[in-house]
């Protein structure tokens, strides 16, 4: 019997997990070497000690860091800096000033040679490259890995975190949920000791955005009685805009005399020929669709239930008690256990777009209020942004007792 593409594939990649870790071990020792060679020929570490660095890989990773460092600067006054490929700059520096977040773009190739107060991640992008005496933390940029990918491996918590088979690269990681850390050892046992629980900065940000639902509707322009349904799309083949995009595109005038609609979509998928035809298609007919570069967190404060596939996303509706419809969800591609599967499982399912309405009336006039409620209980950091800065800064704390032994 010959071996399924699928079964073939998984295998390739374990077999070249150990020399991807390995061959970033030893890129790391390398750039740790002309490190010391730079910090001795200058007479001392570049770079500012003084500032928290956020290090950035692409447009999803800009909006969750200056998230983290809105509440750092907040919090515990931190001074913060971000790097990143140049060609993020220009949305970096725009988001911030939209925003009105004070931190500092450096670029990459200095951010790796220098010395910083702690570095932080909300992807698992090029850590090894920077000084491991640095404290350094990876915050998760979603509630929770509810779906199963590259292989049914768990992607937070897999080889891309570790600088040798056995050692992580960062100091902590920091989850949403207890499950997680069972998530983690399960694929690497010494992410035991580096998971750890609170909350999340995006979260805080939206549970206070909530509170101003009535005048966030009409700065958005969502005021004139309609419910508000917000649509989560995450990336790849099992995605409500993969799946049925088409559909929706022809469905979108009949849902919208009863709706009002808004499309957030994954910047991966965002980005794809199909998906911007669609997008644009939705928005013709009146659809709002939030761009990639813009926060969608306004968007889900004032929504009034929420359309899903599997994307960890809807943990957010649920968490503001906000009843989620999902699309025909691929069950098989979930972690069994967990908490979309469970949200999934005690939520109104529609068989296809056509399906939608009367399920989205449902959930509006019957929510499930008991499966969030219980999501909601499981979260016991949730509104305490003061726990998730002394967690982070714990870090640093603890780095420097070790050093000053």
């Amino acid at each position: 019997m010959g071996i399924r593409p699928h079964s073939g594939l998984r295998r390739v990649a374990r077999l070249t997990i150990h020399p991807r870790i390995w061959f970033r071990c030893l890129t790391a020792l390398l750039i740790s070497i002309l490190r010391r060679l730079l910090w001795s020929m200058v007479g001392r570490p570049i770079g500012n000690p003084e500032e928290t660095l956020f290090v950035v890989k692409n447009s999803l990773s800009v909006f969750y860091a200056l998230e983290y460092a809105r509440l750092l600067s907040e919090r515990v006054n931190s001074k913060c800096a971000i790097t990143a490929m140049r060609r993020l700059r220009p949305e970096i520096e725009k988001r911030a000033n939209e925003e009105s977040i004070s931190i500092r773009f450096t670029p990459l190739h200095k951010a790796m040679f220098g010395k910083w107060r702690l570095t932080i991640y909300t992807h698992h992008y090029l850590g090894f490259c920077f000084d491991q005496t640095t404290p350094s933390v990876y915050v998760s940029h979603g509630i929770e890995t509810g779906k199963k990918e590259y292989y049914d491996t768990v992607y937070t918590y897999g080889f891309k975190g570790m600088i040798t088979p056995w050692k992580p690269i960062y100091q902590t990681m920091i989850a949403t949920h207890a499950m997680e850390i069972d998530n983690a050892a399960r694929e690497y046992a010494s992410y035991r000791g580096v998971v750890t629980t609170s909350t999340n900065a995006v979260l805080e940000r939206l549970l206070l955005r909530a509170e101003q639902k009535t005048s966030l509707k009409a700065r958005v322009e969502l005021t004139d009685g309609r419910p508000v349904v917000l649509f989560m799309s995450t990336w790849g083949h099992p995605s409500l805009m993969s799946s049925h995009g088409k559909e929706l595109a022809q469905e979108i005038e009949s849902l919208g005399k009863d709706f009002h609609l808004v499309f957030s979509v994954h910047p991966k998928l965002a980005n794809s020929k199909r998906a911007k035809s669609i997008l644009r298609s939705l928005l013709a007919n009146g659809a709002k669709v939030i761009p990639p570069t813009t926060s969608w967190i306004d968007y889900m404060a004032v929504s009034d239930v929420a359309v899903s596939d599997i994307t960890s996303m809807c943990l957010y509706s649920a968490l503001l008690g906000i009843p989620t419809v999902f699309v025909d969800p691929p069950l098989h591609r979930l972690i069994p256990g967990g908490l979309v599967e469970e949200l999934v499982r005690h939520s109104p399912q529609a068989r296809s777009v056509r399906d939608l309405k009367p399920r989205l009336w449902d959930a509006l006039h019957r929510p499930n209020i008991d499966v969030l409620k219980r999501l909601r209980s499981q979260f016991p950091h949730l509104g305490h942004a003061a726990h998730l800065a002394a967690t982070i800064e714990s870090t640093r704390h603890r780095q420097d007792s070790l050093r000053s032994r």
